[in-house]
């Protein structure tokens, strides 16, 4: 061995530049103490020499100078890691704010008319509490890929445009005729910087339930107190993202960290993309519905709202050996990220494939300049709520209001509701590909 070449690798700074992640420091330092322990070894060698006794000294002093430097570096950045943030988190989404005023007069609320669709379109980007599916696009791909009709019931002062309300009509025989807003996702009630102007709309909602002989309107909101019977089930669990990647892992504690990394020696691989990651995805998704008892979307929904360049879409797409194993639908509206859908095959759920992939994600969500992530709808308790909980992000409230003439809150159409165990424990038991057919015709008319 090349003493003087020894020396000079035991000595050599570790901590130049300071950006050591904690597990390069941990290598390193394991690779120090077996370095040191290889020196401690050559002065047992009985043909040693004095010059050779000295050089192994200096090795020695550089190596534990070296290794002490290494383990007060990590002990350092393990206790920063776990150090609470106390940096100011960014202000909610608009969307998830409450009207703060009243416009004080009377307005015209009326169904929106075809040619008026820009009109609605430009009031929305320029709206600052409104969400992704405000957007007429979604009413759009739910009429031709489901075929339910939507209309937006719009409020008018003096000829402006003051607020708004997108409905889908849904008719199905297995759950009847109902009006949802906005149906397949969280958001999309009404819009409006005026409390006054949205109870307007919800009056005028009302009046749809005899008129296309609904049994009832839901609207899906994050605005409480409107004057309506509501229910309160779900929540949002959001993550106010940090400025960098670094400082996510900080924050995520050391828990999270380890469950994230196990993964790496399997070496996984993440792609984002559009369309051409839609044959992954799908193929991860149906098999993840199946096992969860759910019908799955037909494969053409999802490729409407990719395709359509209007909208902000991601899949991400996580694979071992080359083969999909997790995924996600990402929509991104302003600073906020969401996920609508994710899937994991069971398989990989031993390597914590899930967690890997919404590490990923969430670097990618700061990478592009999100401000916040939206783990999407969780019941309170529940273990989705539980999985997001512990990544740090916080509940929002949901309120769904229901419009009746009976003024009461309706049958759940929900998946959840016990009454649909029976068909869900059945469904599980069917193979993907048939699941593939007829899942489409059954899923569209489930809100």
């Amino acid at each position: 061995m090349d003493k003087s070449g020894a020396v000079q690798e035991a000595v050599q700074p570790l901590l130049s530049d300071g950006s050591a992640s904690i597990a390069e420091l941990k290598a390193r330092v394991k690779r120090l103490q077996a370095k040191k322990g290889e020196v401690a070894r050559q002065f047992k060698r009985p043909e040693l020499t004095n010059a050779e006794r000295d050089e192994l000294k200096t090795a020695m002093k550089g190596v534990s100078q070296t290794l002490s430097e290494a383990q007060a570096a990590l002990k350092q950045l393990l206790n920063a890691s776990e150090a609470p943030s106390h940096s100011e988190p960014p202000p909610l989404p608009g969307q998830f704010l409450p009207a703060t005023a009243n416009l004080g007069r009377s307005v015209e609320v009326r169904p929106l008319l075809p040619y008026e669709t820009k009109l609605w379109q430009a009031f929305v980007q320029q709206h600052a509490h409104a969400s992704a599916y405000h957007h007429p696009a979604f009413l759009m791909h739910i009429q031709q890929v489901f075929g339910h009709p939507g209309q937006i019931l719009a409020a008018f002062d003096r000829g402006s445009l003051v607020g708004g309300l997108p409905l889908t009509i849904m008719r199905s025989r297995l759950f009847g005729a109902f009006a949802v807003s906005v149906p397949y996702f969280n958001y999309g009630g009404p819009l409006s910087e005026y409390q006054d102007v949205i109870e307007a709309l919800l009056e005028a909602a009302d009046s749809l339930v005899p008129q296309e002989q609904l049994s009832h309107v839901e609207v899906r909101t994050t605005l409480p107190g409107l004057p309506r019977p509501c229910v309160t089930k779900k929540v949002s669990m959001l993550l106010a993202l940090p400025a960098s990647q670094g400082e996510l892992d900080s924050q995520l504690g050391a828990k999270v960290r380890a469950q994230t990394k196990k993964a790496e020696p399997q070496r996984p691989e993440i792609r984002f993309g559009g369309l051409e990651l839609l044959d992954d995805f799908y193929h991860i998704f149906a098999i993840n519905m199946r096992d969860l008892g759910t019908p799955v979307y037909a494969k053409g929904w999802f490729r409407a709202l990719l395709a359509d360049e209007q909208l902000n879409t991601t899949l991400a797409v996580a694979y071992l050996d080359g083969k999909p194993v997790s995924t996600g639908f990402l929509l991104g509206h302003r600073k906020l990220l969401e996920i609508p859908w994710a899937s994991t095959l069971r398989q990989a759920n031993g390597q914590d494939m899930n967690m890997w992939l919404y590490r990923q994600i969430l670097g990618f969500a700061i990478d592009q300049g999100y401000h916040h992530f939206d783990f999407g709808r969780s019941t309170e308790g529940a273990g989705t709520y539980r999985f997001k909980k512990q990544w740090g992000a916080r509940p929002v409230q949901h309120y769904w209001y229901y419009l009746s003439e009976s003024g009461k809150a309706v049958a759940d159409t929900n998946p959840d509701n016990p009454k649909y165990k029976l068909m869900i424990a059945t469904w599980k038991r069917l193979p993907v590909w048939l699941t593939r057919i007829i899942g489409p015709g059954v899923i569209k008319n489930v809100p």
